[in-house]
């Protein structure tokens, strides 16, 4: 090889071995950790890239079910899913909470009950009580979806809760406490609970058995 070919070889090696610094030198951590910055860059963009519509625009509450979602990632497909549930089941469990005790509030606003008597005290309490029993035993997984996160797998949920179940529950509580039975029996809002349940009922008796 003549000298003609070997200066600009030489030349191209020079500028490599200066745009690479030498391991354990401050260029060399700092472009390790831009390198690092740029991937978990790249990862966010791939993730939001991924967020489904019913996560980023969840769809509203009816008067049937409440809605959750939730998202996690594991290296491991199923651990990842069931994080994901897990998530998700405590957004629903706050959820219903607020729920319940809105429900509660209303009867009482609209019994007339002031909160500062025994009587609005009580029916806190039946709140609190109704909270603890209702479980989330009821819910279902109405979306899922997974992607990649790196080398691990970022899983999102949306879980559909129905308020049957809790509805149920709160008039039985009520029509149990002859304190409150008497006072909020007239409220509209019992009586959309209990006109609720019946129309539950009604249509799981006309609906078709499995064979």
């Amino acid at each position: 090889m003549n000298q003609s070919a070997i200066l600009p070889v030489l030349a191209l090696l020079t500028l490599a071995a200066c745009a690479s610094p030498q391991p354990g030198t401050p260029a060399f951590t700092a472009q390790q950790e831009q390198q690092k910055q740029e991937a978990r860059v790249e990862t966010v963009k791939t993730t939001v890239d991924d967020v489904p519509s019913w996560v980023t625009n969840p769809p509203g509450d009816d008067e049937t079910s409440i809605y959750a979602s939730g998202n996690a990632m594991s290296a491991d497909l199923q651990f990842a899913e069931d994080k994901a549930v897990l998530s998700a089941k405590r957004s629903l469990a706050d959820r219903l909470k607020s729920l319940i005790s809105s429900k509660m509030k209303d009867m009482l606003h609209e019994s007339g009950v002031p909160e500062n008597t025994q009587s609005y005290a009580e029916g806190e309490r039946v709140t609190s009580n109704l909270i603890t029993e209702v479980n989330l035993a009821g819910y279902s997984v109405k979306e899922k979806k997974f992607a990649a996160a790196g080398p691990q797998y970022r899983a999102f949920v949306l879980l559909q809760y129905p308020l049957g179940n809790a509805n149920r529950i709160l008039v039985e509580q009520v029509n149990r406490n002859s304190q409150l039975q008497g006072k909020l029996k007239t409220s509209k809002a019992f009586q959309d609970l209990e006109r609720d349940i019946q129309d539950a009922r009604k249509a799981d008796k006309a609906a078709p058995k499995a064979e």
